[in-house]
């Protein structure tokens, strides 16, 4: 299995945004530097800074303290777009769980059905 997130998996989009925003998702209770950001992304400090605008000019991420020099940072929960995007990658979660569930039962049920016509 790789390490794709399921969010990334469904869209099958390599942004650095989307793995920006994905990382933060997967990881909304602590905070972060942008270094710590761009290695948790899987992208290099230079793509993040690139990207690094639209988060902020979006309000998807705010500052939430200073450490040192560096800024940490973390999701803006009380964006509406942020509220959506934890939606939908906890509905993507929800659905590939029930699938692999599902897929788990039916595994099982010819198994069980399979030793019961052996013994028969």
């Amino acid at each position: 299995m790789s390490d794709e997130s399921l969010l990334l998996k469904v869209f099958g989009v390599k942004s650095p945004v989307l793995k920006i925003l994905d990382f933060l998702i997967d990881n909304e209770v602590f905070d972060y530097s942008k270094t710590e950001i761009a290695e948790g992304a899987g992208i290099s400090k230079g793509t993040l800074f690139s990207a690094w605008g639209m988060l902020e000019e979006n309000d998807l991420v705010i500052v939430t303290r200073e450490v040192g020099r560096s800024k940490m940072y973390k999701l803006n929960k009380e964006n509406p777009i942020v509220e959506k995007l934890i939606e939908l990658d906890n509905t993507i979660s929800d659905y590939y769980e029930s699938k692999y569930f599902n897929a788990l039962a039916e595994k099982e049920s010819r198994k069980d059905a399979l030793a019961q016509s052996s013994s028969a």
